[in-house]
């Protein structure tokens, strides 16, 4: 686990400007299926280090999006796409931007911590 490096790369994402796509998502980490509590246990830290900086996250569940989805509603990107890698996000608002962090990967395959950057509200 390298969190100097996870933030690095996290501030290099947040102050990267967006051009056409209004969002960076990125992978942080990939684990091997056993070590999945591993994977859990560097979201949290790393959601720890991000709580000290910018103050408790949201939560968002990303189930229902991922059910509009299935039901042909457009959903705005990137929140479509996270809807279908990862079941919930821990979320702040940053100088007008959203950091949402996640973790990859059903049971069985290898997880992934992911961060995601973008100007464009949740739906």
């Amino acid at each position: 686990m390298s969190l100097d490096r996870h933030l690095a790369a996290l501030d290099l994402l947040r102050d990267r400007p967006f051009g056409d796509r209004a969002h960076h998502v990125a992978e942080l980490a990939t684990a091997v299926p056993a070590d999945a509590g591993q994977a859990e246990a560097e979201r949290t830290a790393l959601a720890g280090l991000l709580a000290a900086r910018w103050g408790p996250p949201d939560r968002l569940g990303l189930g229902t999006l991922a059910l509009r989805a299935e039901r042909g509603e457009p959903l705005p990107e990137p929140w479509a796409l996270l809807s279908t890698a990862v079941p919930d996000v821990e979320l702040w608002r940053v100088g007008g931007r959203w950091i949402a962090l996640g973790l990859t990967g059903a049971e069985g395959e290898s997880p992934a911590l992911l961060v995601c950057v973008t100007e464009v509200d949740p739906p």
